[in-house]
């Protein structure tokens, strides 16, 4: 009995050894279940190809607050808007002050709202859910943390978080975000930063696209924005090989020349030196110089040799220059007792009636013929016109003549030729007939005559004034998709006719053909893009990098044999390609190496590309007989309104990202500008001439900057659908 009953204790210890062990064994085996660490073969580990690209959420109030399934319903709509956007990394906050962690984990407590569902069996874990939601869209996942100095249980539970969850890396966050083990650097743009692509760029002046991350509620906000910062970071488009330039640190003068004669009472000295140590000029310090080491100082001259002698760490160079004495009348010379006759060009005047054909590409029709700013109208070659009345006029010392017409404005005789056939009655058109073009359309008109044509916008109808031509009464365009009505008005002087349009037009031009046939293009408007990263798909920008070849240009203070006005002008072209490019944008080119062209090979280009915006681009220059370093600042000029806008766009942007001054927007007859295709202006900017400037526009990072704001001016001025 007392066997019996030592056994049965026995057993019964035995047994809860047994339960014990068990449960001991199912706790060890639910611990390991619940707190496995997740399999690295998930694509949420794999670290992207190329640069990261990503948004940020987490960490808020909210997160700490929210149940399962609205965590889930978050990071589901959060990983598919970055796939959707072509983005790689999703970037989790874990931690919440108040609230606990956004992941399980022995030492902390994780968020309330995430904890609120759970059982023996079942604890959610954020961090987990989502790299998994991101796994199944082969998003990549970062976890975002503070750095908390000195709490090892905070480093202890960072490393655990490394080692179990399936993310491609930990981020650190102090004032930018960190690897945690590397130090890699992620550029984090916040909401304020949206307005400022700029922001961005400047992070790649170096070269190398950075790894960004977006807040994800301003995204959602600001989707439009997202999709200009997104083509910073595109790298399809290849980095331009723009100057690579830094002056030298020899001292040198660069201009005047040695032995040359300068006629004025000032020269503007210009060379490179050692930036390290002192200057002198002439035994005289000088004070302003770039960061580089180029230099310009205004010295005065007196007549006769002047020595101009800089002295730089036992280092001399000197120049000399003659400045001549003017002559002295001679006394025995009488003086004519009138003055002498200016001669005359070929030119004849034209008798009343007497019809013209205009063969300069561009002909300026003048309001007063005594000066070539005087402009009316420009008119394009094969436009035929008859006189009114011969005057004569001055250019270049020799007298001209200039044929009034029946507009009352006047033409420069040199620009046209008279024409042998007998005058006619006028021309005569009986209607018109549109054929679609990649552009727009060309509008045909039906009969023979290139009569001379004023056109205008006018509240976007396209108003033309015809001379010397007739109109059939119902005078229509067939087969056209933009011109809803023509309407046409006769008066003594000229047919108006009037063009009412369907949609907007963005331009037109006036074309004359050898066989006689009048013609007229017109361009649709274009429309920022809705492609995301891509917002000037559609968009064609011609850009003409300004001089070329024998024609350099304006030199700089290091010289000739540096980049001159001609290789900045030809650098910031491929600065501004590459931006547009990374926008969507079709990019023309007037000249993609060191050649030459002819402002009406130029011109004509707007024509035949019949681009959306045209850009010619320059660096300015002074008169050196005036202080060039106080020269300074971007300038924009435009011919007609339509260029307005743009031009002020460039000045503000560029300005902004570059630090110079801005000298403004300005109407100016330039050659190139004169289109009436699209929005044509001329930038200047920056100064040659001016040392500090000089440095900055041969500067690889400063033409990027510029380049991008230039782009960006573009995409300013492109209507919205």
């Amino acid at each position: 009995m007392v066997y019996s009953r030592r056994y049965r204790r026995k057993r019964m210890l035995v047994i809860l050894a047994c339960v014990l062990a068990a449960v001991l064994i199912f706790g060890c085996v639910l611990f390991w279940f619940l707190h496995r660490p997740m399999p690295r073969d998930l694509a949420s580990a794999a670290a992207p190809q190329g640069p990261v690209f990503g948004v940020r959420f987490g960490g808020a109030p909210v997160f700490a607050e929210a149940s399962p399934e609205e965590l889930d319903a978050y990071f589901q709509k959060a990983v598919s808007f970055a796939k959707e956007h072509g983005m790689n990394t999703v970037f989790f906050d874990v931690l919440n002050d108040a609230d606990g962690v956004g992941f399980r984990d022995r030492t902390f407590a994780t968020w309330a709202g995430a904890s609120s569902q759970d059982s023996l069996f079942h604890k959610y874990d954020p961090l987990a859910s989502l790299c998994e939601i991101a796994s199944a869209e082969g998003i990549s996942v970062r976890a975002v943390a503070p750095e908390i100095s000195g709490d090892k249980d905070w480093e202890h539970s960072l490393k655990r978080l490394k080692k179990h969850y399936a993310i491609a890396g930990l981020s650190i966050e102090g004032s930018a975000l960190l690897d945690f083990e590397t130090q890699k650097e992620t550029v984090f743009i916040p909401e304020a930063d949206f307005a400022k692509p700029e922001v961005l760029f400047r992070h790649t002046l170096g070269g190398e696209i950075p790894d960004a991350v977006f807040d994800y509620e301003a995204c959602l906000a600001n989707v439009e924005e997202l999709s200009v910062l997104a083509s910073v970071l595109d790298t399809t488009v290849e980095r331009p090989v723009l100057l690579n330039y830094t002056p030298p640190k020899e001292l040198s003068v660069q201009y005047p020349a040695d032995g040359a004669k300068i006629y004025t009472e000032t020269c503007f000295v210009m060379g490179t030196s050692d930036p390290e140590q002192p200057l002198t000029f002439n035994d005289a310090a000088v004070e302003t110089r770039a960061p580089g080491g180029t230099f310009g100082v205004l010295a005065a001259l007196s007549y006769g040799e002047n020595v101009l002698t800089l002295r730089q760490g036992g280092q001399e160079v000197s120049v000399t220059v003659v400045r001549p004495e003017p002559p002295k009348p001679d006394p025995a010379k009488p003086k004519p007792e009138t003055p002498e006759e200016p001669p005359h060009d070929a030119t004849v005047s034209a008798e009343e009636g007497t019809p013209i054909r205009i063969d300069g590409w561009l002909t300026s029709l003048l309001y007063d013929p005594e000066n070539d700013g005087n402009i009316n109208e420009t008119v394009r070659r094969g436009a035929v016109a008859r006189v009114t009345e011969s005057v004569e006029t001055m250019r270049k010392g020799k007298k001209t003549w200039a044929y009034k017409l029946a507009s009352g404005d006047y033409v420069l005789a040199y620009n046209t030729t008279i024409l042998s056939e007998p005058a006619e009655t006028g021309f005569s058109f009986t209607g018109a007939s549109a054929q679609k073009t990649d552009y727009g359309e060309a509008v045909t008109f039906t009969g023979k005559g290139t009569p001379l044509a004023y056109t205008n916008m006018v509240e976007g109808d396209l108003v033309m004034d015809f001379y010397d031509a007739e109109f059939a009464a119902d005078f229509a365009v067939s087969d056209s998709a933009m011109i809803a009505e023509t309407i046409v008005e006769p008066n003594d002087r000229f047919t108006r006719i009037t063009f009412k349009f369907t949609q907007p037009v963005w331009g037109h031009t006036v074309e004359y053909t050898e066989d006689g046939t009048t013609q007229i293009l017109l361009k649709k408007q274009p429309v920022r893009s809705d492609v995301f990263g891509k917002p000037l798909t559609g968009v064609t920008v011609l850009l003409d990098a300004g001089h070329g070849d024998h024609d350099t240009g304006a030199a700089g203070p290091a010289g000739p044999d540096a980049p001159t006005e001609k290789d900045a002008n030809l650098a910031l072209m491929n600065a501004v390609k590459y931006r547009l490019e990374q926008m969507g944008a079709s990019v023309q080119t007037i000249r993609t190496d060191d050649s030459f062209l002819s402002l009406e090979e130029r011109n004509r280009a707007i024509i035949t590309g019949q681009p959306d915006f045209f850009l010619s681009l320059h660096h300015n220059s002074i008169d050196l007989r005036v202080d060039a370093n106080q020269a300074s600042g971007t300038e924009c000029y435009y011919f007609y309104p339509a260029g307005k806008e743009l031009a002020k766009t460039l000045v503000e942007n560029v300005t902004a990202a570059t630090g110079r001054a801005s000298r403004g927007a300005h109407w100016g007859y330039y050659y190139v500008t004169r289109s009436t295709v699209c929005p044509a202006v001329l930038l200047e900017t920056g100064f040659m001439v001016n040392p500090a400037e000089y440095e900055q526009v041969t500067s690889d990072a400063q033409l990027l900057a510029a380049g991008d704001a230039i782009a960006r001016s573009i995409l300013a001025c492109v209507p919205k659908a």
